[in-house]
């Protein structure tokens, strides 16, 4: 799998270290769905030339998507649902640690987890000082409920489109667009934005015309598309 680059945080700090750690990680979104294994592997790499420390602290997200979101610290995983560990890696230059995610019991509901990997800069002191960038990530893990049931319902009133997501699983409006003629190359039409609307979120959107606008989405690891006239 490619590895990606997703850039959640940069810290800055005055650090005394020559040359550099930059971490990578295999992936920032996991899908924990019915059926399918409850374990899965955060691959961090570092691909730089001095030791690379990080911190490792799951959150459960609460309300998401919602005005009052919040991101719970967890020290007891029966608690949070989500087991991760470990809570610190070192990995070497060139080396590959991995984190580990264990979902704990059923899930009635949705779950969501704000998983943040931070580097941390070492007590090494050297006569060469400068300023290190630190750059972080944010990884999403969602764990789906026993029996998902996605369902947006949609209004459209002319140019304003209203979404909502009455399902008991979050839906990912990845990329929306509408085209002059149905026919038309993608290239040419007009692009609307997306969103991942978890269970109760209401969204409106305003188009740009009074045309017909189709999204692609996505509930967990499935892919389709849906047109709205």
């Amino acid at each position: 799998m490619n590895r990606l680059i997703g850039l959640a945080c940069v810290f800055l700090s005055l650090a005394s270290l020559p040359g550099h750690a930059a971490m990578e990680l295999n992936n920032v979104i996991f899908h924990f769905e019915p059926g399918e294994p409850v374990r899965q592997d955060v691959e961090v790499t570092n691909t730089g030339d001095q030791m690379l420390y990080v911190q490792i602290e799951p959150r459960r997200v609460l309300s998401p998507g919602e005005a009052d979101e919040s991101r719970n610290l967890y020290r007891d995983p029966r608690e949070g649902g989500l087991m991760v560990t470990p809570n610190k890696l070192v990995v070497p230059p060139g080396a590959t640690k991995v984190v580990r995610m264990v979902k704990m019991g059923s899930a009635d509901t949705e779950r969501v987890y704000r998983i943040s990997a931070k580097p941390v800069v070492s007590d090494v002191v050297t006569d060469q000082s400068g300023l290190k960038i630190l750059v972080g990530y944010d990884i999403l893990a969602i764990v789906y409920p026993d029996a998902p049931e996605p369902q947006l319902a949609v209004e459209r009133t002319g140019k304003q489109l209203t979404i909502t997501n009455t399902g008991n699983t979050n839906v990912l409006l990845r990329e929306g667009f509408q085209c002059a003629e149905p026919d038309l190359d993608r290239a040419l039409c007009t692009a609307i934005p997306g969103r991942r609307m978890y269970p109760g979120n209401a969204w409106q959107v305003e188009l740009p015309e009074n045309l017909p606008v189709t999204y692609y989405q996505s509930v967990g690891t499935r892919n389709f598309m849906e047109t709205y006239d």
